[in-house]
């Protein structure tokens, strides 16, 4: 067993497996250096990026990480143009990496990508409607939720607000994946950050699903654009009430270097959770399912 800094054992759910391919791929589509700079530095708690070289192990940065701060594994979102150095990764480091892979329904290998993210042995996939402009619910998304079924993969779901303007929060709402969610009742999904900005929407899906879960990563800043205060304690406060323990998995949305793993985010969280104890986490026990248990549950990973 492997012990964070906080005290206890933690798999981080949510990270993203960043390396040169994929600056250069950005670079590549027409993005400039420039505008990419201007957005970490004004949209996220970065400050600056440092932009990789292709001499940069990416695998091996991520696993003194994990080693420097006591992190059991930790979960990456995939894309196509890192995914070879990915699956090089994990088999170098077995146990401490799980993997999900980026899905475009747009795409037309879309459902091939899901079946080879099952063949490679992921955890889940990953996907992207108001960035891809897409409803959840549409016919052509379904073929992906039928082979996640078959290949029992966890579905994840970036709804509500992103980084930069290009996102269309039509459809960023997760009361969309409610229909999905009652037509595949053995699939799990699970709404990255709280919903993003939709917390009320998240909330209501706690009652009216039962294998829809959401998860805690990144710095949750959506919260300022609320018409009411929030604190991070506060939003762990609703979701235990809503939710209960089970439903609540931790993640750090950790990224780029020199950042690397965002420790102050599993350090506020876990506080905010320790802080309304026991009122609202009746055991260390559920502080475990949100911090390790849940997403080994949802996954059936087993770290090293």
């Amino acid at each position: 067993m492997v012990i964070s800094k906080v005290g206890i054992e933690v798999v981080d759910a949510h990270a993203h497996f960043f390396t040169y391919e994929t600056i250069k791929r950005w670079l590549d589509s027409g993005v400039s250096l420039n505008r990419i700079q201007q957005r970490v530095a004004h949209n996220t708690d970065m400050g600056s990026l440092t932009i990789p070289d292709e001499n940069w192990d990416a695998g091996q940065m991520w696993k003194d990480e994990l080693d420097k701060y006591g992190i059991s594994a930790i979960g990456m979102m995939i894309s196509s143009e890192v995914w070879d150095e990915f699956n090089a990764t994990r088999k170098r480091f077995p146990g401490r990496f799980m993997g999900y892979a980026n899905i475009d329904p747009a795409s037309d290998d879309a459902v091939d990508l899901v079946k080879r993210a099952g063949k490679d042995g992921f955890q889940g996939i990953k996907l992207y409607p108001s960035s891809g402009n897409y409803n959840v619910y549409e016919e052509k998304v379904y073929p992906i939720y039928e082979e996640a079924l078959r290949q029992k993969l966890l579905v994840i779901l970036h709804f509500g607000i992103t980084i930069g303007a290009t996102a269309n929060l039509r459809f960023g709402n997760p009361l969309d994946i409610q229909k999905p969610a009652q037509d595949f009742p053995d699939l799990n999904f699970m709404i990255a950050h709280f919903g993003a900005g939709f917390f009320r929407e998240v909330l209501m899906l706690m009652y009216q699903t039962h294998n829809v879960v959401m998860d805690t990563s990144g710095s949750n800043s959506w919260m300022i654009y609320q018409p009411y205060d929030l604190t991070i304690t506060k939003i762990f406060e609703k979701s235990l009430k809503a939710g209960s323990a089970c439903r609540i998995v931790f993640g750090t949305d950790s990224s780029f270097f020199p950042r690397g793993f965002r420790y102050n985010i599993l350090e506020e969280q876990f506080n905010a959770v320790r802080s309304i104890c026991p009122q609202l986490c009746y055991s260390d026990d559920d502080i475990d399912l949100i911090f390790r248990g849940n997403i080994l549950r949802l996954t059936g990973f087993k770290p090293a």
